[in-house]
């Protein structure tokens, strides 16, 4: 039987999590802690976990009645598990929060009110994704950045009619926030960052597990610029890097000079790009031998997304191939 539309709840907010044991019940602490004036859920879409998760969920949820649990029983995907708890919420507006974020008290209320004038609504989390091992690492000081997406799925919050129309694609394990983004907004959605709300951002991948990330990252973002029709910074700066680092590897081909010498430029390519993005991420002041350390640290995590997204390029043109053979 359909809810009466009196008693659909104001929000209802998505954690969506995957081994998240050592970081959940902050994460829910602090979204069921809302001080608001909105009526509200929380659900945990446990996405295949292996750990403690769903135990910590559940011993919240024997005291706490607006907790609710939705398991898969085996790991799906981020974008999958989006979408199962986007179909499990009946709200007029649909939250999803990263289960390493923690909210401000005010969280809800406020991109609630915002939600008057746009279709979705983000805080901006620090430290940013791509950023936040070096940055519990080395502890540079972060410089702050408002993402270019719109919004960002690692705390936002939607009109439930938008994601009627536009929802997430289960098909996305990486990405699947950032493509809903561009989805929206070529359909004339409006969505806002609120630039003066701040989220806690408490990831805790191991480097080598970062690099990996960085790596899958790569790969997937080599589809973007072909699917919205967009070139971001990332874009023109691996384009700047792959024709930079062929030249110096031709050069040597050819004779130009050695092999050491290619070999060496394109290894210096790599550094220059790694050092724009430490400055984009990181301020030199007032922990310049931090900031030092996180530019050398950062090399090969953007070597990882540059050879990545190198990969990439040949995954989607074989994709794109296959895909012209039977369609």
């Amino acid at each position: 039987m359909t809810e009466p539309v009196e008693n659909i709840l104001d929000a209802v907010l998505v954690v969506v999590a995957f081994n998240e044991a050592e970081r959940i019940s902050d994460c829910l602490n602090a979204l069921l802690g809302q001080e608001t004036d909105q009526s509200y859920e929380v659900i945990v879409v446990d996405d295949g976990s292996s750990d403690d998760t769903v135990g910590i969920v559940t011993r919240i949820q024997d005291v706490e009645p607006r907790l609710n649990l939705v398991r898969h029983e085996s790991n799906l995907g981020r974008g999958a598990a989006r979408r199962t708890g986007q179909n499990a919420a009946l709200a007029r507006h649909i939250g999803f929060v990263d289960a390493d974020i923690i909210v401000p008290p005010d969280w809800l209320q406020r991109c609630s009110d915002a939600l008057g004038k746009y279709s979705a609504v983000s805080g901006v989390a620090l430290p940013d994704g791509d950023a936040a091992v070096i940055w519990r690492i080395f502890s540079p000081s972060l410089r702050f950045r408002v993402g270019f997406s719109g919004i960002t799925g690692n705390n936002v919050i939607f009109d439930a009619d938008v994601l009627l129309e536009e929802p997430f694609e289960v098909q996305f394990t990486l990405g699947e926030d950032f493509r809903l983004s561009h989805r929206l907004m070529r359909r004339g959605y409006r969505l806002k960052t609120l630039a003066d709300l701040t989220v806690e951002h408490r990831e805790a991948k191991t480097y080598g597990k970062a690099i990996r990330y960085m790596w899958d990252t790569g790969i997937d973002a080599t589809s973007h610029p072909f699917e919205f029709k967009i070139v971001r910074l990332a874009d023109a700066s691996w384009f700047a890097w792959i024709v930079g680092s062929l030249a110096s590897l031709i050069a040597s081909a050819v004779g130009a000079w050695g092999w050491t010498a290619g070999v060496l430029g394109a290894v210096g390519i790599t550094v220059g790009t790694s050092l724009v993005y430490t400055i984009s991420r990181f301020r030199f002041l007032p922990r310049p031998l931090r900031w030092i350390a996180s530019a050398i640290g950062n090399v090969p995590l953007v070597a990882a997304y540059l050879l990545g997204r190198t990969w990439g390029l040949g995954v989607y043109a074989a994709r794109k191939s296959v895909k012209s053979l039977y369609f």
